[in-house]
């Protein structure tokens, strides 16, 4: 089931890209980041409804909550993350990172979701991301400017994307109250709910929320799970065209920022807070899913670097 949904989610992007050559000029093509499922209308919908059909049929049979609880639940645990953390307002660079999360999230095992993919920046200078149940990305402005290129933007949604396809979010949910008042259907009468009333549902639903926020904040996922989430972003990177070695100067440049905090003695902060040094994760990387892969893209990379430095100009 898992393939059928990821080959429908790659036709999809096949007819909105083109070509994996030509992800330079389609990412800025995309309909609006702000589109209910996240994706592409235009020419492809009969396509996108076939992938939105066998998506729900997936996630029914792969998961013991609905795609609306999962959604709810994440809209939940980021309003908690907004408690601490301002969102940055800035149009072009948001619309850059959606445009650019939906068509890696494309190339997924889990090409739609119940509302879709959701990129925000946070207005902080740690280095960090998170992702929540049911397709909420935040990436810090600390984490955005770490990066160098838009393969590097690319590899880290693609991370969070890996996160959301295997439900590791969900999988911090450790209270028996809060999966019992899940699953007794409180959440499906959720369709349409007001900004007051989700302040109702996080406090409904503290345990569930309290304990997805302690593991995206305080305790960080395992290294299984950060592994494979680095695993499905090569894959994701690699179908798209980027260069999957992206992942790893990434990590490289993250570790340095890490070891400057232990030798400054610094307080620890978003990643280091929550990660190991990323070695371990290099070299699993190197080891398996990189081992005999020429690294290089398929992209355009002038035109990657005029959109790259465009959006990111005010970050």
């Amino acid at each position: 089931m898992r393939r059928l949904v990821r080959a429908a989610g790659v036709l999809v992007l096949a007819m909105v890209l083109g070509t994996c050559a030509q992800l330079g000029s389609a990412v800025g093509g995309l309909a609006d980041a702000g589109a209910r499922a996240g994706l592409p209308t235009a020419g492809s919908g009969v396509v996108v409804d076939s992938v939105r059909a066998v998506g729900a049929v997936a996630d029914a049979a792969t998961s013991p909550f609905s795609p609306e609880q999962e959604y709810y639940i994440g809209r939940s645990v980021s309003a908690t993350i907004l408690r601490d953390y301002e969102l940055y307002d800035d149009a072009v660079a948001v619309a850059y990172l959606n445009r650019l999360g939906q068509s890696l999230a494309l190339a997924s095992e889990r090409p739609v979701l119940y509302h879709g993919y959701t990129v925000g920046i946070l207005d902080t200078d740690e280095i960090n991301a998170f992702a929540t149940p049911g397709g909420h990305i935040f990436i810090s402005r600390g984490m955005i400017r770490l990066t160098e290129a838009e393969d590097e933007v690319a590899a880290v949604l693609a991370h969070e994307i890996g996160h959301i396809v295997e439900r590791h979010g969900l999988g911090s949910i450790r209270t028996a109250r809060g999966i019992g008042a899940i699953q007794d259907g409180t959440f499906q009468a959720l369709d349409r709910i007001s900004d007051s009333q989700m302040q109702e549902v996080t406090q409904l639903f503290g345990d569930t929320t309290g304990d997805v926020v302690d593991t995206l904040v305080t305790r960080g996922y395992s290294g299984a799970s950060e592994r494979g989430a680095d695993s499905i972003a090569v894959r994701i990177l690699m179908e798209v065209g980027y260069d999957p070695f992206a992942l790893v100067r990434l990590l490289e440049r993250m570790d340095a920022a890490q070891q400057a905090e232990y030798e400054g003695g610094r307080e620890r902060r978003g990643f280091s807070r929550t990660h190991p040094r990323p070695q371990s994760r290099i070299r699993d990387l190197q080891r398996s899913d990189l081992r005999n892969v020429e690294p290089g893209s398929r992209i355009d990379e002038g035109a990657a670097r005029r959109r790259y430095e465009a959006a990111m100009r005010n970050i």
